[in-house]
């Protein structure tokens, strides 16, 4: 993510909040004669407390599920716990029973005081606003599937391919964001970023990391004691969520108005979608401001994660390129009309999001209702108010599914006559209810960048030193190369860009400088 912003710390967040929020679940006394699901032994109270690491809490997971199977209980001091490594049974738990595991967490100060008004509905419990945002997201997204974002992800994906071109890739860790960045701001709000250090998106960037602070048990006392928050007057908590609250509405009040009244873009924003179905009773425009922290940062992860793996593992290169090259030819940049003649392409894409997913264990959903839940021939009691994670950090590397898991193989997607298996199944974005709403945003993003990367360079290991060694850089794609958090992007790493030809180079030279004369009419803020 961009400097200085924070990597989500929800992991651990969620795992140690359990012990504080809510109504504590004694399973020893609600649960008696009902049969849970395998689990690592627990101790009186504190339950699994102290097994729980420091980080890495998605290895633990896994861990967890590769040893007692695809669905796992856990007991933090009294709260129950659902891990599940299994997809068909994480569709099965919920979406085909999402009515009773579709809520949310809740956390006290992020409720009462950092977001009151559920504008982040997708990580607040069942609510209006979180009806309403997936309802105005889905005719976003029926757009974007009627290819009416194209254009604009094209031009931003072409720009970042001549800035990769200025500098080799040496600063290709931050083309990746302001990519991903300038993609979903401009779409939804008429802002392009072509430098990625623009004002406004560092302080887009700063509040973003502002409220993942702000959602972690740490950051309020009343997580752990509610009943503090009777006290009246100025509290230190409140204070704190005000000064948020404040500069959060100044950057996205800016930017949201001028998205609505037609400054800032030439384009019918999403902004100005949700602006549409206002209402008295409520401001639906500020229910995009949930879009910006998500797409951004896991699109861009996603991006460093598939150099990761064409350093790693380059060995499916020249097949993706021989495929790229025989429908696109070398005299022009890849487009989205080309997308149904490359399954290889989208293959990589698959490969990409399963091979280190961005979410590593998924948002926690809870149940409102306990069940019964048969697996594996046995049945298991699943108590209300359950947290449940659906690992995809154990799902995308399950056994069973994917031979030779941990190896970057993007034709594991395909056919023995090279078309996409038509079985396709992702933890990546989430589940039922809860599934991620910017899905075919997110996808046409990595694809087109996938695909213009590999029409035009060669990416290779960089022979730089390490400054912190003074060795040659060690690459790596273990856990120790990512972050450990809820989002876990790999640390910075070098790569050399290189040109297939300086034929090629020309190419995406000229179409980036014929598609400028465009940009500048789509968003006339633009400047070079």
């Amino acid at each position: 993510m961009f400097e200085g912003a924070q990597p989500q710390q929800l992991a651990i967040a969620a795992a140690t909040l359990l012990i504080t929020l809510g109504v504590v679940y004694a399973s020893s006394n609600s649960n008696s004669g009902r049969k849970l699901p395998p689990g690592p032994p627990r101790i009186p109270l504190l339950g699994n407390v102290l097994q729980l690491p420091g980080g890495h809490l998605a290895t633990f997971m896994r861990a967890q599920l590769e040893k007692y199977g695809g669905l796992v209980y856990l007991n933090l001091a009294g709260n129950p716990v659902i891990l599940i490594g299994d997809i068909k049974l994480a569709k099965e738990i919920l979406e085909r029973r999402a009515a009773k595991f579709s809520s949310r967490p809740v956390v006290p100060y992020v409720r009462n005081h950092v977001d009151p008004t559920k504008a982040y509905w997708g990580v607040c419990e069942q609510s209006e606003s979180h009806r309403i945002g997936r309802k105005l997201t889905a005719g976003l997204m029926a757009d974007v599937r009627a290819g009416r974002t194209e254009h604009l992800q094209e031009f931003e994906a072409m720009l970042n391919m001549n800035k990769l071109l200025e500098d080799g890739g040496k600063d290709w860790f931050h083309l990746m964001d302001r990519v991903s960045a300038s993609m979903v701001l401009a779409a939804g709000f008429g802002m392009h970023c072509p430098t990625g250090h623009e004002p406004e998106l560092k302080e887009i960037v700063y509040v973003i990391a502002q409220f993942v602070k702000l959602c972690t048990p740490s950051a309020s006392i009343i997580n752990v004691f509610p009943f503090l928050d009777k006290i009246p007057g100025p509290m230190p908590w409140r204070t704190r969520a005000a000064a948020y609250r404040k500069r959060e509405d100044a950057i996205y009040n800016k930017i949201i108005t001028e998205a609505v009244s037609g400054k800032a873009s030439g384009m019918n924003t999403w902004a100005a979608t949700f602006a549409r179905e206002d209402k008295p009773e409520g401001d639906q425009r500020r229910l995009m401001n949930q879009f910006t922290g998500a797409a951004i940062e896991t699109t861009a992860l996603s991006l460093q994660t598939f150099v990761l793996g064409c350093l790693q593992h380059p060995e499916w290169i020249p097949r993706a390129q021989r495929e790229i090259d025989a429908v696109v030819g070398s005299d022009r940049l890849p487009t989205f009309k080309d997308r149904p003649y490359l399954p290889y392409v989208e293959a990589i894409v698959r490969e990409t999001l399963r091979w280190r997913p961005a979410a590593r264990f998924g948002v926690p959903h809870q149940s409102t209702e306990s069940d019964v839940i048969e697996y594996n021939g046995q049945e298991y009691f699943i108590p209300e108010g359950s947290i449940i994670f659906a690992v995809p950090w154990a799902i995308e590397h399950d056994q069973k599914r994917y031979e030779d898991h941990d190896r970057f193989m993007p034709e594991r997607f395909l056919d023995a006559k090279g078309n996409l298996k038509s079985d396709y199944e992702t933890s990546a974005f989430g589940f039922g209810r809860r599934l991620c709403p910017g899905v075919p945003f997110a996808e046409r993003s990595l694809w087109i960048n996938i695909a213009m990367m590999l029409w035009t360079f060669n990416i290779r290991k960089s022979k730089e030193i390490d400054p912190k060694t003074g060795q040659p850089w060690k690459y790596d794609d273990s856990d120790a190369a990512f972050s450990g958090e809820f989002s876990a992007p790999p640390f910075k790493f070098p790569a050399v860009f290189e040109p297939r030809s300086p034929q090629r180079a020309e190419v995406a030279r000229r179409e980036w400088a014929e598609c400028e004369k465009d940009l500048n009419v789509l968003l006339p803020q633009h400047k070079d």
